[in-house]
């Protein structure tokens, strides 16, 4: 873990108000949307959820981590709900067109040298001003 941590992004400070910029949502919750392939064990897939989904039809793998609270209200660990609020108060000023939440895994390794670089890829296509990552 060490070295991945020695690998982040340093801190960068926001150089524009909240209401001017663009925002794009990342978990490690393992949510999708029904209809999607559900993530399976140790997945390194990711899944690309669109703004306008309804959250009741978000759902999450459980087996890592308690899920029960996000079946409830996915909000908890996927906040797309509170994202649009925001949007709708003038406080963001927009939501990319999809989010991102990607399965569980223990395969750091490929994690940190495959699959991180087609996130931050599939993240830079978005073209969000702000990132906003949860996770599960």
């Amino acid at each position: 873990m060490l070295e991945l941590s020695r690998s982040c992004i340093p801190y960068t400070p926001l150089k524009r108000q909240l209401k001017e910029c663009r925002i794009a949502l990342v978990s490690t919750s393992g949510a999708y949307v029904e209809g999607m392939q559900p993530f399976s064990e140790n997945d390194l897939t990711f899944r690309l959820i669109p703004t306008g989904t309804d959250t009741n039809a978000i759902r999450f793998v459980p087996g890592h981590f308690d899920t029960t609270q996000g079946a409830e209200d996915p909000n908890i660990m996927f906040p797309l709900d509170r994202l649009r609020e925001l949007v709708k108060n003038c406080e963001i000023g927009s939501l990319s067109e999809n989010h991102i939440s990607m399965g569980l895994t223990t395969e750091l390794r490929k994690l940190k040298e495959v699959v991180s670089w087609e996130i931050a890829e599939t993240v830079m296509k978005m073209r969000p001003t702000v990132v906003v990552l949860t996770g599960g």
